[in-house]
């Protein structure tokens, strides 16, 4: 492999200085061409080019010159995702008119995942890049592993009208299947976003969608307890929802865990709906033997009021999780000094 802080310019300059070295009969350049060439050979500028491809590994100037030209060379699938990024939608629809495959076509990530096109365009809330992907046969509904839709990239960016037309391609091709029966996002991404209505939509079709779960595991109550959507975390306990299910995948713990981070309003309403205050996270990990007031301990929000109302409810303060640690502990130990503080007076 050719080191890539050489070009071919520069290796030309390299050839002609090897020549004029052997022509001034120095002992180097000398033992560089004998180790390829007999003594009786003349040497021109084509033999010293030769030396050089092979001391760089290639068998001959013209492979490592192919080799070269096609690095120094924009590769398509590089071209056309900074297309996208730019919002250069001319680019983008005359290249996807040349390799139809582009309009599909997925990037590794600096973190390491992977995302597509229609990724990019609604990460930068581009309504138009996005249609011109979409029209182009991009898939609606791409799913990462572990992530998300296109569709959460657009809410994050905040343009509405990129979610509404997200919504209209994704339940014109879905057939009503998985994972959105023709709502346009699954119900655990419309639940985590407090999207009320699409929630209602799909227990309207299927009331059993209250017994999904996501994509770490989490089921449909975890994200609107932890996000604060009171209107969503009582609409699905009222279809049945399950108020001490665990999160199975990532985190562990009851939604009451996952409120008890720092959302208050839904804390008071799980309470209310006989989520139990000491329930432990049994997932193993970080969080392993944590009761809720653990959870609000550990977390930087340091949320007096969750703690107070997990108080009220039950907690019991001198519960210790599977390092032995009480909730004051947890606090201490992370420097929450706001939360210790309480809880020492409590």
């Amino acid at each position: 492999m050719i080191s890539s802080t050489l070009n071919l310019a520069q290796l030309r300059v390299q050839a002609k200085e090897l020549l004029r070295a052997v022509k001034a009969a120095d002992p180097d350049a000398l033992r560089r061409v004998l180790k390829f060439f007999p003594p009786e050979t003349p040497l021109k500028l084509a033999q010293a080019q030769l030396v050089i491809a092979r001391e760089n590994g290639f068998d001959s100037w013209s492979k490592l010159k192919v080799e070269l030209e096609g690095a120094s060379r924009p590769q398509p699938l590089s071209t056309f995702f900074s297309a996208v990024e730019s919002g250069d939608v001319a680019l983008v629809n005359s290249m996807i008119a040349l390799s139809p495959e582009l309009a599909g076509a997925w990037r590794k990530t600096d973190y390491g995942g992977w995302e597509s096109g229609l990724h990019v365009a609604a990460q930068k809330g581009d309504l138009e890049m996005a249609k011109a992907m979409v029209e182009a046969g991009a898939e609606v509904y791409a799913v990462r592993q572990s992530d998300y839709p296109p569709v959460f990239a657009a809410a994050y960016a905040n343009n509405t009208e990129l979610v509404n037309y997200l919504f209209e391609a994704s339940q014109q091709r879905d057939h009503n299947q998985p994972p959105t029966y023709g709502v346009g996002i699954d119900i655990i991404l419309a639940t985590r976003l407090g999207m009320a209505d699409r929630v209602k939509m799909h227990l309207d079709r299927d009331p059993f969608a209250v017994f999904r779960r996501g994509c770490i595991g989490e089921t449909v109550l975890h994200w609107p307890a932890h996000n604060g959507y009171v209107e969503v975390v009582r609409m699905l306990l009222d279809a049945g929802a399950i108020i001490e299910a665990d999160e199975i995948g990532l985190y562990g713990g009851k939604p009451l865990h996952w409120a008890s981070e720092h959302e208050p309003t839904t804390v008071e309403l799980l309470l209310e709906q006989g989520a139990n205050p000491m329930s432990r996270n049994l997932m193993p990990g970080e969080f392993e033997g944590f009761t809720p007031l653990h959870m609000c301990a550990s977390q930087r929000e340091q949320s007096v009021e969750v703690a107070r109302l997990l108080l009220s409810a039950g907690a019991d303060m001198n519960a210790i999780d599977a390092k032995g640690k009480t909730p004051l502990q947890v606090a201490q130990d992370r420097g929450h000094r706001v939360l210790a503080t309480f809880l020492e007076s409590a």
